[in-house]
């Protein structure tokens, strides 16, 4: 097949869905098929290369703080990009997923988009998170703008499904992994001479409100351990620097920050006791899965916004109440007090990763194209008569 993606940004790693689309990429072409790629691309690489649109210095700079880019739309190479294509796939309901979705129906090329961002992602950042007629407002935009133009929806995670389905979008829901690269293996390693008396914690993501790092600070300094703790934190975001602040207070000082290249996360994931992923809203964690996927045992939040539940798999001492630093650092405790219960239980993480590997989504996105290009229907939107039942398609389950 011929597939364009279309996505924001491809040609960085500043957050997942970037990441998501890359490995995509590779699986697909790793299969055989032929990849376009329309994204912002200030060095014309390609010959869909867009530019990033400037919404105004304050609003921008919010944007770029997140690690986002949005694209500047171009007609023209939009049409170029999708011209001759089997399938078009966007990943954002921004201006230039709707506006190529619109393309699409008027050059009737099957089209195809994925659900990789929840309205509260865009509302905590503005500190408006719990202020519903924003986020229903958001909700609202993204359905109408996007995806009731489509058929088939990609969801990373059964939550984000059953989001959509309560929300009445009708379409096909296909809950496919966004993967994780078997670069990401268990191999475990001796702790390095600095951590080796420590108990070493190790969280990897965005700085930003909603993926609530401050949560892990204030669990540790709750802990019944915290002068044997050892924090590593993983990531970029706008609130690093308040992360930082709030971390002198803990006993072992500093905590180290990242970004960590590839090589650098998979052997801490190796030699860390724990991995911590305490978001209020996670599409699906693709972290989360590149540390069980090492044997990195997790504990994560049980946020009704959060896929990370599913890589847990003991409900009892690796789910903690949302919100709650006490709960996490009960957690915590617990696994420290029984390590031959943590030894045993990092290989079965393991072997449940497995099923989340990007080869085994490859399947899983082809089987969705071909059927999203099967039926097809340029005058599609989501009402009338041909309006279609929503039905969750959960490739796990089978």
């Amino acid at each position: 097949m011929i597939i364009t993606l279309v996505t924001d940004q491809f040609y960085s790693n500043t957050h997942g869905t970037s990441v998501s689309a890359q490995r995509i990429y590779n699986g697909l072409v790793k299969l055989g098929h032929v990849v376009r790629v329309l994204a912002i691309d200030e060095e014309n690489n390609t010959a869909f290369a867009l530019k990033e649109k400037y919404y105004g210095k304050l609003i921008t700079k919010i944007i770029n703080s997140q690690g986002f880019q949005l694209a500047k739309p171009d007609k023209e190479t939009i049409k170029k990009s999708i011209e001759g294509a089997d399938i078009v796939h966007v990943y954002l309901p921004f201006q230039l997923g709707y506006k190529t979705i619109k393309i699409c129906r008027e050059m009737n090329v099957p089209c195809t988009a994925a659900f990789h961002i929840l309205p509260e992602n865009i509302s905590s950042t503005l500190y408006l998170n719990k202020f519903q007629p924003l986020n229903y407002s958001l909700w609202k935009k993204f359905y109408n703008q996007t995806y009731r133009y489509v058929k088939h929806i990609h969801c990373p995670s059964l939550m984000v499904a059953k989001q959509l389905q309560d929300r009445h979008f009708n379409a096909n829901l296909h809950v496919i992994s966004n993967g994780f690269d078997d670069i990401f293996k268990m191999k475990r390693e001796e702790k390095p001479a600095i951590f080796k008396d420590k108990i070493v914690l190790i969280a990897v993501g965005r700085f930003s409100r909603e993926k609530r790092f401050d949560l892990i600070i204030k669990a540790v300094k709750k802990s019944k351990y915290k002068n044997k703790i050892q924090l590593i934190l993983g990531g970029r975001g706008p609130i690093k620097k308040q992360i930082m602040k709030m971390a002198k207070k803990l006993p072992n000082y500093p905590v180290f920050l990242g970004p960590y290249n590839r090589v650098q996360q998979i052997s801490m994931l190796n030699f860390a006791d724990l991995y911590i992923h305490p978001a209020d809203v996670e599409v699906e964690g693709m972290t989360c899965i590149e540390a069980i996927a090492c044997g990195c045992v997790p504990i994560v939040s049980d946020s009704k916004k959060s896929a990370c539940s599913q890589f847990a798999l003991s409900k009892q001492h690796s789910i903690f109440k949302r919100g709650d630093s006490k709960d996490l650092a009960e957690k915590i405790d617990w696994w420290i007090e029984h390590p031959e219960e943590l030894k045993v239980h990092r290989s079965q993480v393991a072997d449940h990763a497995k099923k989340f590997a990007v080869d085994q989504s490859m399947e899983y996105y082809t089987d969705m194209f071909q059927q999203a290009i099967k039926d097809w229907d340029n005058t599609y939107d989501g009402c009338g008569k041909n309006k279609i039942q929503t039905k969750i398609i959960n490739y796990y389950e089978k």
